[in-house]
This record gives C-alpha cells, structure tokens and sequence, in this order.
C-alpha cells in the first residue's frame, strides 16, 4: 500500500518527478503518489459523503447532477458538475499547491482550472467506451498538449471496480471515429488491444492523463462504489477559463437534455 508523505511538498524534490514526465509524455498518463496526507483524504472523503446528502442533487432537473443506470436498470445520479462552487473541501483537493506544482512541471506551463467533476460510480454501474476528451474540447482553441485531466483517487481503484483504462502511446493524435461517423470518439476496432493498461490505484494517487489519451472505463464489479474527483487544466495564463467552460455546459446540456434522461422516462406518459 502506498505511503502517504506528512509533507507532500517532499514529493517535488524526489527524481520521481521527472519520471512521472518522460511517461506522461510517452504514455500519455502518470501517477503521482504521495500528495495528500493521510488526513486530506479522510477530511476528502468526509467531504464527499457530506455532498451526496445534499437536498435536492437527486432532483430530476438539477443540472449539476447527470444520471446513469445502476445493476436494478433504474437511473440513479453518479456525478456533480460542477463541484467546486458547492464544495471548500473538493477545491481544496482539485488546488492543492502540491499537485498544482506537479502538473506545471508536467506541462510545462502553469495549470488552470477548466472544469472539475466528483464520480461515485456504484457497485453495478456500467463504464465508458473508449473515448478522447480533446473531441469535446476543441471549441477551447486550446492545443491539446495544454490540457489534462487528473484523477484524484479517494479510496483504492482497480480494473475490478471499473478504473480507467488506457492505450498507452495514443496521445499524439485525435482519431477518427468509425468509418459511418468519422466525426464520432475515435473508433474501438483500430486500437491496439495489446497496449491496454489499468493502472492499480491506492486512496491519494493521482492519475494524471493527455487529453488525446485514449481511455475508457469498466463495469464497477467490486462491492463499493468507486470515489474519485476529475478536475481538468489547462497550461493558460486565462484566469477565465472555468466560466466560460461552465457557460457554454449549462447550454449545451439544457439544448441536448443532458441529465434529464430520468425525467423523461418517469414522465414518458405526459
């Protein structure tokens, strides 16, 4: 198990930095370790349970939450986005000077936020197909060697409860969809299967990925729900950035129904 430092601040004097960025930009991914004190993570994972009690996320209408279906095919919430405005604890965790000092050395420019989201995913709860998130993200005009996302994990993580896997080396590109969609995530029948990792996660890793890394997720099948904060960055002097992302969301999903899916199927009669 996975030794958290008392001062995480060690961390950026370790050679392990530097190694973490000959792999991030050869793998298109890396973990950092030893971040977060052991008491971040439980104030962290206090924090967590204190907003999955909130009233009113499990409104059908509540454009913060988005709904997914669980083992019993009835919707249930898996995610708050946006998080940080409703949460001290979770901006803490997503602008903690150590990790924010990692990823300007891994970028190589200082981190923005750009959105950042919390997933409980359910013992039960199907993943993702294998996507590029830069797909979503060009309308940024921000070149995709800015941008990342970072995993921070709040209890252990594995392939068994649907962590995310990775094509190690996909990063340098965005691919095309399949051949009757070119425009769509990139297609799963030209990937290397071989290249496939999942890395094995403790409670405080961070799993720091390109944004042209190809990755996806698998069916939860542990017997607890998976934990994690996903904060995006970006390499920018725009201090902007997190509202104009968030603007151009809460639009988007009102004009594509984004997190009404259970609504909908509860009022299909009306």
């Amino acid at each position: 198990m996975t030794t958290l430092l008392e001062s995480p601040e060690q961390y950026m004097t370790t050679p392990g930095l530097q190694e973490n960025k000959e792999q991030y930009w050869r793998d298109g991914y890396t973990v950092l370790r030893g971040l977060y004190t052991n008491e971040e993570i439980a104030a962290y994972r206090s924090e967590v349970n204190r907003l999955w009690n909130l009233d009113g996320l499990d409104d059908d209408l509540n454009l913060r939450t988005e709904f997914r279906r669980g083992p019993d095919g009835r919707y249930t919430f898996d995610r708050l986005d946006p998080v940080l405005d409703i949460s001290p604890g979770m901006t803490d965790a997503a602008k903690h000077p150590a990790l924010l000092a990692a990823l300007e050395t891994l970028l190589d420019g200082s981190p923005e936020v750009l959105k950042c989201k919390l997933i409980r995913k359910e013992p039960g709860t199907n993943g993702y197909i294998p996507h590029q998130d830069f797909l979503y993200w060009r309308w940024l005009n921000e070149a995709p060697d800015r941008l990342c996302t970072a995993v921070i994990n709040l209890y252990p993580s594995d392939a068994r409860s649907g962590g995310l896997g990775f094509y190690r080396g996909t990063h340098h590109e965005l691919l095309p969809g399949p051949a009757d969609n070119p425009e769509a995530d990139c297609d799963p029948t030209a990937l290397n299967a071989s290249t496939i990792d999942v890395p094995a996660l403790e409670a405080g890793d961070v799993l720091v990925f390109h944004s042209l890394a190809v990755h996806f997720s698998g069916r939860n099948a542990a017997e607890v729900p998976r934990t994690v904060l996903l904060p995006s960055y970006c390499a920018t002097d725009d201090r902007g950035l997190y509202r104009r992302y968030y603007q151009r969301e809460v639009v988007r999903r009102c004009k594509e129904m984004v997190g009404f899916e259970r609504y909908f199927e509860r009022n299909a009669d009306i």
